[in-house]
């Protein structure tokens, strides 16, 4: 058996460095075999560093995504091109939103990519939130709610693509394949304290176009089983939108990280 460890929503930036360590000592208590990490780790200026430290501490293959709060104060095209490089010097971390399909154990695959909010959930136009997102980001600040709403798609658009070059690659392979994202693909996946995230939240938190396109590629390989990990509303919760497709929400809390499920391979 491979143990499969998932954390998600580690936002390590709110702890120091004995909360960090302690941490580390519970998720090596889960004995993993494997780490996927679904994002939000640190930020921009740490987030690199935050892996190293990880990449170092556990000997096992280490998968992760990226979330909005590891591009704070920085730019995603920088983050991104620092932590593949982080990857290139330590062969135990895989960034899945730029790698193929991998293995996760015998005779299961895994995909990833880090998602976005797309917008197409919920009310985009009416909604009054302001995510940091729009403030804190290079590619997303500085520009309108209107300017922005086309830069938000086409991102979401990105993480789609993504999947739909690698998750039938994945399947032809497997019988059994894991998604590893940040962002929640569909609204059924998106709790928050209890029940589904509201129109003026849902824009926020929602990539409708990687749900799109899982629900299409899964219905045309319904011998295939398909589990999405995500995250980023901090509240956790299960949908199975298909038979043959879960999709599993973690939760989370500020300076309180925690080990999400472990998975049995």
């Amino acid at each position: 058996m491979t143990r499969v460890v998932w954390l998600t929503d580690l936002h390590l930036n709110f702890l120091k460095a004995a909360g960090i360590e302690a941490f580390l000592r519970r998720v090596a208590e889960a004995r993993p075999d494997v780490l996927l990490i679904g994002g939000d780790i640190g930020e921009a200026p740490d987030v690199a560093g935050r892996l190293r430290h990880i990449g170092e501490r556990f000997a096992c293959p280490i998968f992760f995504v990226l979330g909005n709060h590891d591009y704070y104060f920085g730019s995603i095209r920088r983050v991104r091109a620092e932590v593949e490089e982080l990857c290139r010097e330590q062969p135990n971390l895989t960034f899945l939103t730029t790698a193929g399909v991998c293995e996760l154990a015998p005779g299961v695959g895994l995909v990833g990519h880090d998602g976005w909010a797309d917008a197409r959930l919920g009310d985009y136009e009416r909604s009054l939130v302001m995510m940091n997102d729009y403030r804190l980001i290079e590619e997303l600040a500085g520009v309108g709610k209107r300017e922005r709403w086309p830069l938000l798609r086409e991102m979401g658009d990105a993480a789609a693509a993504h999947v739909e070059r690698r998750l039938p690659e994945a399947l032809d392979r497997y019988d059994r394949v894991f998604l590893l994202t940040h962002v929640p693909p569909l609204r059924e996946a998106c709790w928050h304290q209890g029940q589904i995230s509201n129109d003026e939240w849902l824009p926020h938190f929602t990539c409708l176009a990687v749900g799109q396109t899982l629900l299409k590629i899964m219905r045309d390989h319904p011998e295939r089983r398909l589990t999405v990990l995500c995250g980023h509303t901090h509240s956790s919760g299960q949908t199975n939108p298909l038979p043959n497709l879960m999709i599993l929400t973690g939760g989370a809390e500020y300076g309180h990280p925690r080990v999400q499920q472990v998975f049995e391979l």
